[in-house]
């Protein structure tokens, strides 16, 4: 397809402009896909915020990693999506031939096999842009009546789906979610849908009652009933699981003190700065507990978010804030940045 297409670049920290790129070409193995939304994630505005500068990132960079659109073309050899489908996409497709990939895990590829490009000098995801080529591997089919902003949290959700089955939660578990950002409600769903008994544990009660509108108890871990709360929920035995959504050191502290014996803890959040973590190694040895940490996903998680979305078994209305056009972008993203704020929506047209 030839012509031009907008796509939001981040020239530097606090400032993100339009610019216009010629449309891409596609591979035989690839797809080219009109992209609808684009989700603000945590990294974009915090980037943008100048609160990642850890990542090294060089600028201008082209970001968004949480899209959903519908596949206009695609190559000779494409065989798995067609187009009109509907898809969002997996961030990490791997090599095939390194031993992380063989393993099954392509999301730890050690060739680096991701999926940033450039463009006329500009380096990223280009999850902001009006057009964007895919591997066709890469791309996950949604419900054609799923809406594009809601179909953007197949990445996120995905994340939350690896760390349930690292948690290996099942029907016998009580997990307690500890926040209810985007990603606390998202992951407090996919325990639910794991058979988990989930309990939320949240500071903000706009944000305990947006997981209590989904239908989960909820606790308030300040207040002094908490530990009453925690141990009508758990039969007095703690934790089975403990779901770490928010990257603080009270919230590590919190994580670890209400395990079960063999409890297990899922670090899903980072902390930036890093948090620190204060930990009895006896206590490690004589509860049998175990400290786990989760990060991205691999295909098969990617296959089940898109099927959850789908068919409704994970919600995320209530994690939209807002939806802005592309040409108001600075707008979009400060007010991503804004504390409280959930997922703001970037409109494509």
């Amino acid at each position: 397809m030839e012509g031009k297409m907008k796509a939001v670049v981040m020239e530097q920290e606090g400032k993100v402009v339009v610019r216009e790129f010629d449309i891409p070409q596609i591979a035989d193995d690839e797809v080219l896909v009109r992209l609808h939304q684009g989700n603000i994630c945590t990294v974009d505005w915090q980037t943008f915020a100048g609160l990642r500068k850890s990542m090294g990132r060089e600028f201008p960079w082209a970001g968004g990693h949480e899209m959903a659109g519908e596949i206009v073309e695609i190559g000779k050899d494409v065989t798995n999506v067609a187009v009109g489908d509907h898809v969002a996409f997996g961030t990490f497709t791997g090599c095939g031939a390194c031993h992380m990939c063989r393993s099954g895990h392509a999301d730890r590829c050690t060739s680096n096999s991701q999926y940033e490009k450039e463009l006329n000098g500009v380096v990223g995801s280009f999850g902001f842009s009006q057009y964007s080529v895919f591997k066709a591997v890469a791309c996950y089919k949604v419900a054609k009546d799923l809406a594009y902003e809601y179909a953007g949290f197949v990445e996120p959700l995905s994340t939350a789906i690896h760390g349930a089955k690292r948690a290996r939660i099942t029907c016998e578990d009580t997990v307690v979610i500890i926040g209810a950002g985007n990603l606390g409600l998202v992951n407090a769903q996919v325990a639910r849908a794991f058979g988990g008994s989930v309990l939320v544990s949240e500071v903000l009660p706009e944000r305990r009652a947006k997981a209590e509108k989904l239908g989960f108890p909820t606790a308030d871990p300040t207040s002094e009933n908490f530990n009453a709360i925690l141990d009508e929920f758990t039969e007095g035995r703690g934790a089975d699981v403990a779901i770490l959504c928010a990257g603080n050191t009270a919230v590590n502290d919190q994580a670890i003190d209400i395990l079960s014996i063999r409890g297990r803890a899922i670090f899903f959040a980072s902390g930036h700065p890093t948090p620190e973590l204060h930990v009895d190694s006896n206590m490690i040895h004589y509860k049998e507990l175990e400290l786990i940490g989760t990060y991205n996903s691999d295909p098969s998680d990617f296959q089940l978010s898109a099927k959850f979305l789908s068919d409704g078994t994970v919600k995320v209305a209530e994690m939209i804030s807002q939806k802005i056009p592309m040409d108001e972008c600075q707008r979009a993203f400060e007010a991503a940045a804004t504390p409280g704020t959930y997922r703001v929506s970037i409109t494509l047209d």
